[in-house]
């Protein structure tokens, strides 16, 4: 039976969040709704606030996946973003909860977009995974 490519897609934002755990990124959300746009993860490490667009494909037929990012997206992201930090009281600092179950606030360095590349086979094995930080200085 044939994927959708919502659950292709859903199948690479699993693979990103594990790739960035891997890496020590604190998942805050996954698929963050807001008027006139989606962030598919949003993530905090070492003062930097990443906005997360994951791109998956198994196959090159429309160029690479980060292809599919372009402005129009980019604008979507980011009032996605500003909503989202709007909403949770993001400025400077974010409030994330800790292992003893408390909450401690955390210093917000810099804020950005980032684009992660998931290249799947055909027998959805990962082929390659391509983090991208600051998509919008690569325009």
């Amino acid at each position: 039976m044939k994927e959708t490519t919502k659950q292709i897609g859903d199948f690479g934002e699993d693979i990103a969040e594990k790739h960035l755990k891997k890496r020590f990124w604190r998942i805050i959300s996954r698929n963050f709704k807001a008027h006139g746009g989606e962030i598919d993860i949003i993530a905090y490490r070492f003062g930097v606030l990443a906005f997360v667009e994951v791109k998956t494909r198994t196959n090159d037929l429309y160029g690479r996946p980060s292809d599919a990012v372009d402005g129009e997206k980019l604008a979507h992201i980011r009032r996605a973003s500003r909503n989202f930090c709007e909403v949770y009281g993001v400025g400077s600092s974010i409030c994330l909860p800790n292992r003893f179950g408390g909450d401690k606030r955390k210093k917000i360095y810099k804020k950005r977009i980032d684009v992660i590349e998931i290249y799947l086979s055909k027998d959805k094995n990962v082929e390659k995974i391509n983090h991208i930080k600051d998509w919008e200085k690569q325009l």
